[in-house]
């Protein structure tokens, strides 16, 4: 009898392990790119589901809006990288708008990595297998001084009108103003892609909802 059970558990952890192997060899499947809406958004093709198409946003990647420097950038290098082409989704999270967050590939190219690799895009904190390694590609463009690290974004004084040199910082929604003679004035740097302005006057900056720094007299 015991011999009997024996050979029926061999049996069925050879049928769970057939089907086990099956599962995980099968191919991921593949969606064409039908548009790119910005540097890390784009909408794929995808009979399966209503509606037949869906955003897809790129999972730890966060590119400038459109109308920001380096915004018309990315969505251009994006679009090279996969418009109307096969990608392949690895992700199960959504953000905020309901989108897929997702690491995509073209082939064995990691897009979100190419397109922080290229300097039009930031690295944000979202967990995956890839984190790592778009972590330390992040580390290297800005070392490197590239893209929206370039001083066509990032700047410490204004290249077009040097008397225009009072900085205004947008961060998470709070706008504050800085001019020669702030404690801090001169290690505060222009963001551009971050929303981050130029303004001539301090009445200009209050104009547009920023405050002056608490270190400025």
């Amino acid at each position: 009898m015991t011999r009997i059970f024996l050979v029926i558990s061999v049996v069925i952890n050879a049928i769970f392990g057939f089907f086990l192997i099956s599962k995980t060899s099968s191919p991921s499947p593949l969606f064409t790119v039908s548009r790119v809406i910005d540097g890390d958004t784009i909408v794929i093709d995808d009979p399966k589901s209503l509606p037949a198409s869906r955003e897809i946003r790129l999972m730890s990647v966060n590119a400038p809006e459109i109308n920001l420097c380096g915004g018309p950038q990315s969505k251009a290098y994006l679009e090279e990288l996969v418009l109307n082409k096969k990608v392949r989704l690895n992700g199960q999270l959504n953000d905020h708008y309901g989108r897929l967050l997702a690491l995509v590939y073209v082939d064995d190219l990691l897009v979100n990595q190419a397109i922080i690799s290229a300097g039009w895009a930031r690295f944000t904190s979202t967990a995956s297998v890839e984190s790592e390694n778009l972590k330390t590609a992040f580390a290297q463009v800005k070392t490197a001084k590239i893209g929206i690290f370039s001083s066509l974004c990032l700047q410490d004084h204004n290249p077009t009108d040097s008397k225009c040199n009072i900085k205004g910082n947008l961060r998470e929604g709070k706008k504050t103003f800085f001019y020669p003679g702030c404690g801090n004035y001169s290690n505060v740097l222009i963001e551009l892609d971050q929303g981050d302005q130029w303004f001539c006057t301090q009445a200009q900056a209050i104009s547009e909802g920023y405050t002056k720094s608490a270190n400025c007299h």
